[in-house]
């Protein structure tokens, strides 16, 4: 065998090893994605609900929908799954198509079992045939169940938005206000905690976490107007990042800012300018933040108040701020309307929903207790109306690149991890997790949470 040929041998049993050592690599860290077998099962209970189920015939990958008098509807179809050998490396996907209209939904790597793909964007009161285009993964249905829930005309009723912090209401509901003209959103704190993001710019912690509050409550009462909602229906209670853990502790002691220390509320309140903020009243407590919200649902009277789902939510700021919230509602004996729940830091990971953007978001993974809800609300988002949404979360400081980009070696090292976590399949972004093809709620009556045995439910583990 002559040299060459020998140095060629040698160079593709490197090229092979190392390509092998590659791919064990990202399917080591992609299933690590996963805290759960993906080939388990979701396992919902819709009996609570106010439910339609109905079987549909599954064949030659389309599904046909009958007349439906009710077009207003949130729908979600059952499925069994089973992804290719492909699809564990891969991101499986189902595309579906009805006329002129088509989305993606993507699945786990090495799904197998039952899941749930959202189809209410393409519900309509006359018949309606469905494509499905499987990639990476296959149906093993002859029959699929249809799974729809009759929706509230979101447009005609007043929405509060309750935010934890400075981008939660985009996050989760960018599109769910700017389609409704009598929107409000509130955020709670200023969102001054967090990574030590600009210590190129200031090198004293406490200074920097001062300037980042007082640019994320700017744009917590500002970015909302990207989305239509008047100056006067925005508001930022100014109570500190990771301080609500405290507070519900001691109810009636003041909590100051996780890293700056300061007792002052109106260290960041003072950046209102709507007319609600002359109503604020206490100080930086627990005691302070219910009787602050009990204030702002009496002078709003929402039909729709819109906050994270404690039980499915992994942030103290998230889960609290929805229990300061169901005190609030009792103290005002508040008992008609719904609650919208949702779930910026879901509690099984933070990859969720998964796949790229654009996609649509259907039922999250759940395999144990119930989860309690009424009803289940899909918001869609048009393609333009989730250009918006970036937008909006562009304008958002926190969610922005480090200052390091600013320089070159810190632009080099930005792209490098953005890189190799796109390779890994660890992009976790806000831009590819909710800018998607609908927003989802979890729909809850307001007078469900005077049963304790709801309330423990929907709180969960605080």
């Amino acid at each position: 065998m002559s040299k060459i040929k020998i140095y060629l041998l040698a160079l593709m049993t490197i090229v092979l090893i190392t390509t092998s050592l590659f791919i064990t690599k990202v399917t080591k860290e992609r299933s690590e994605i996963y805290p759960y077998d993906t080939s388990k099962s979701y396992m919902y209970d819709f009996n609570q609900t106010n439910t339609n189920i109905t079987d549909l015939d599954f064949k030659n990958g389309k599904v046909r929908l009958s007349k439906n008098d009710n077009a207003n509807s949130s729908a979600f179809l059952k499925v069994n799954v089973e992804t290719t050998f492909m699809g564990k490396y891969l991101q499986p996907s189902i595309e579906l198509t009805s006329g002129k209209i088509s989305f993606i939904q993507y699945f786990e790597h090495g799904a197998k079992g039952v899941r749930y793909i959202n189809i209410s964007s393409l519900m309509a009161k006359g018949e309606v045939e469905i494509t499905l285009k499987e990639k990476y993964v296959s149906l093993n249905n002859d029959t699929v169940q249809l799974i729809s829930f009759k929706n509230q005309d979101t447009k005609k009723l007043k929405i509060l938005v309750l935010a934890p912090h400075p981008d939660d209401a985009e996050i989760a509901a960018y599109g769910l206000y700017s389609d409704n003209n009598q929107s409000y959103v509130i955020t709670v704190t200023a969102g001054d905690a967090g990574k030590f993001k600009y210590n190129e710019i200031y090198q004293n912690r406490v200074q920097q976490h001062l300037k980042k509050g007082e640019l994320r409550t700017w744009n917590s009462v500002t970015v909302p107007l990207l989305g239509g909602i008047p100056p006067e229906h925005i508001l930022n209670l100014g109570f500190f990042d990771r301080s609500l853990i405290k507070m519900v502790n001691d109810k009636s002691k003041e909590v100051g800012g996780y890293y700056t220390d300061t007792l002052d509320i109106n260290t960041y309140r003072k950046q209102n300018i709507s007319k609600l903020a002359t109503g604020l009243s206490g100080n930086s407590s627990w005691n302070s933040l219910v009787e602050n919200l009990t204030y702002l649902l009496e002078k709003i009277k929402p039909d729709i108040i819109v906050t994270p789902y404690p039980a499915l939510d992994t942030h103290p700021d998230h889960k609290l701020t929805t229990v300061a919230l169901f005190e609030a509602i009792k103290a005002s004996e508040i008992r008609d309307g719904n609650l919208y729940l949702y779930s910026n830091h879901f509690v099984l990971n933070e990859y969720f929903p998964y796949g790229k953007e654009g996609g649509t978001i259907s039922l999250p993974p759940h395999f144990g207790d119930k989860i309690y809800f009424d009803s289940i609300y899909s918001h869609p988002l048009s393609s333009n109306k989730q250009k918006d949404k970036l937008f909006a979360l562009e304008a958002m400081h926190d969610l922005r690149l480090d200052t390091e980009w600013r320089f070159s070696k810190g632009a080099i090292k930005l792209a490098w991890k953005q890189i190799r976590r796109d390779i890994m399949g660890r992009e976790n972004s806000y831009y590819k997790r909710s800018v998607r093809s609908n927003e989802l709620f979890f729909v809850v009556k307001i007078n469900n949470i005077y049963n304790n045995n709801i309330l423990e439910s929907l709180k969960g583990k605080i």
